[in-house]
């Protein structure tokens, strides 16, 4: 697999961190759903992620693109042009036999100010538009989850996604 390939997987996994910073911060916009009991929340937040840095060519094992490769990488959340937090995440390559059906393992965290909201998914090939679920929180996030929606909106020149957290407490 080429190093383009690779780069689209890294964009996918970009999204994946990006949703994770998006879901910490509640002064970023939020709803309450109808809940069945009093303990049962909802919340929505919409944000940006920018990627500042990336490594999209950590070379683990065989020589060249194989099982168990990683990209990493790191950026910032956005609201209305204002940074609002950061994300990193840390994708390991669990399967490359297929050159059209590439997947990544990818825990991300968010940090934002109250907390941190973690997700985990597997990613297929290039595509910036998944859905992953939401592990937990701590802070204000304590027991958070739900899922977060990612949806390309890349220009020429920057890799971006909008990234919707659906949390449920």
């Amino acid at each position: 697999m080429g190093k383009a390939k690779r780069l689209g997987i890294l964009g996918a996994v970009i999204a994946v961190m990006a949703l994770m910073v998006g879901a910490v911060s509640p002064a970023l916009g939020s709803s309450q759903g109808a809940a069945s009991t009093s303990s049962d929340k909802q919340q929505t937040i919409r944000v940006i992620a920018v990627f500042t840095e990336f490594d999209a060519n950590i070379d683990v094992g065989a020589p060249g693109f194989s099982l168990g490769d990683e990209v990493v990488f790191s950026g910032n959340l956005l609201r209305n042009g204002q940074q609002v937090g950061r994300v990193g995440v840390v994708c390991t390559f669990v399967s490359t036999a297929n050159a059209d059906s590439v997947e990544a393992q990818c825990p991300t965290t968010s940090i934002l100010p109250g907390g941190q909201i973690t997700t985990q998914g597997t990613i297929v090939n290039r595509s910036l538009n998944f859905t992953l679920p939401i592990t937990g929180g701590s802070g204000r996030y304590e027991g958070a989850g739900g899922q977060v929606v990612s949806r390309d909106i890349s220009t020429p020149t920057q890799p971006q996604v909008e990234l919707t957290f659906h949390l449920q407490f």
